[in-house]
């Protein structure tokens, strides 16, 4: 068992299980039981940037049709080139970077109609 010290209590590993406790005062309990759950970010129609890099090709233009496995660029990342495909079929609405860029991890690189 891994324990790590984490905001308001402990990340707890174990092989491949992982549990974040919780440690508060009972004021801090009742505050916590009121917050709304976050809601995940609507990603389906983007295409992110998986590390961060340096863009090499971006072989899409706006309003193109990208089907489901198609290269749409090129990331170099500690010298290796990373091919980042389209997990959808969909048309290019924006094109996030050009050849050149350096792009952060999360960063648009395409965002789909």
């Amino acid at each position: 068992v891994a324990v790590k010290p984490a905001p308001e209590g402990f990340v707890i590993r174990h092989r491949a299980a992982s549990a974040k406790v919780l440690v508060l005062t009972p004021r801090s309990a009742e505050l916590h039981r009121k917050l709304p759950p976050k809601q995940a970010a609507d990603t389906s129609k983007l295409i992110l940037s998986p590390m961060p890099g340096l863009v090499v090709t971006l072989d899409v233009v706006p309003g193109q049709a990208v089907r489901a496995g198609q290269a749409v660029a090129v990331v170099e990342a500690m010298k290796m080139q990373n091919i980042i495909r389209a997990e959808r079929d969909g048309l290019v609405k924006t094109v996030g970077a050009k050849p050149g860029d350096s792009v952060a991890a999360d960063e648009v690189l395409v965002e789909f109609a």
